[in-house]
């Protein structure tokens, strides 16, 4: 704990339900600690919580990023334990209410609409997404934010128009598709995949070019986004990589920081993950402190913090996620001495 500079872990079980949980709160100044609930099948309790412990730290330096007021939680349950779901996403709304509002919850993977409703009836430290036809989905802000950075990386590191370019997309979920369709809007051609065969008709109907999910990563594109699960992009499927730009989109692209160095020795540029999906963060922030339900134009500037990245990583002569930390470690301590 002290080696990861996290202010609270809570463990949260509950027997009946099955649930088995962790809330990492990596810091509190700034106040509230943001972050999604995840939830997902782990081998083990000490799995689950490395996974909170990684994703609640990174949430710091996202919000540093994003010029958030906040810091960064994460809330991680072992999915294969839970026997009633409705049940154990109750109680873990109980213990979420209990900490009086210092973590202010949000979805991530595994996550469903259906879990947010019912989390909804036990606490009111629950970001809103999508939930009255105000605010657009999480997913939809993740991938209009994504979009203005991966646009930005383009205009800095290719001569082709957007119009010119192809763009594929591992995994088409909420974020995954939402971005193959501002992507093929603005004439760029988009290739996916899907492990799931259900997500595949929505994104034909797009007009994405499907490929088997074995093939995405070695696919010919100017842009590689993967908005699957994390650690795609490793040892062994970067000598595949066919991409210039690699827009990590999922939390955790990476099997390890270091693989950014290799991606950049390869000459790859990589768009650092928690710089790049920042957008639902960034609006649902934006609505808790000014009960607005959008803001395109703060969306908008995850291109200048992409664009100042690939600056630092040039000027230093860093891998672009070494640019990213550093930044982000500039502006925490910045908010501390303030």
């Amino acid at each position: 704990m002290a080696f990861e500079g996290h202010e609270q872990i809570l463990a949260v079980q509950d027997a009946p339900s099955g649930l088995r949980a962790w809330i990492a709160i990596h810091a509190l100044d700034p106040q509230p600690a943001f972050g999604g609930i995840r939830i997902l099948d782990y081998r083990s309790e000490r799995d689950a919580l490395f996974d909170a412990l990684r994703l609640s730290r990174i949430m710091t330096y996202k919000c540093a990023l994003a010029g958030v007021q906040g810091s960064g939680a994460k809330t991680v349950v072992i999915a294969n334990s839970i026997n009633d779901r409705a049940a154990a996403i109750r109680v873990l709304g109980r213990h979420i209410e209990g900490l009086g509002g210092i973590y202010r919850a949000g979805p991530d993977a595994g996550f469903t609409s259906e879990d947010q409703q019912v989390l909804m009836e036990e606490t009111q430290y629950i970001a809103h997404f999508g939930v009255d036809g105000r605010m657009q989905s999480a997913g939809d802000a993740t991938a209009e934010g994504a979009m203005h950075g991966i646009l930005r990386a383009l205009e800095l590191r290719s001569e082709l128009p957007v119009e010119e370019t192809t763009v594929a997309i591992q995994g088409l979920g909420a974020v995954g598709v939402s971005l193959a369709k501002r992507f093929i809007e603005l004439g760029a051609r988009v290739i996916g995949a899907d492990a799931d065969s259900s997500k595949i008709a929505l994104a034909q109907n797009l007009g994405v070019t499907i490929v088997p999910p074995s093939k995405i990563l070695s696919t010919s594109c100017d842009v590689l986004v993967p908005c699957a699960m994390g650690g795609t992009i490793h040892d062994v499927s970067i000598p595949r990589i066919q991409a210039s730009i690699v827009a990590g989109v999922a939390n955790n692209t990476l099997g390890h920081d270091s693989q950014a160095a290799l991606l950049k020795e390869n000459n790859i540029t990589f768009l650092p993950d928690f710089a790049l999906n920042a957008g639902a963060l960034i609006e649902g922030s934006h609505n808790l402190h000014t009960n607005e339900n959008s803001c395109p134009k703060k969306l908008a500037e995850i291109g200048e913090t992409i664009a100042n990245i690939l600056q630092r990583s040039d000027d230093d002569k860093l891998s672009t996620i070494e640019a990213a930390f550093v930044l982000a470690s500039e502006k925490v301590i910045a908010t501390k001495n303030h």
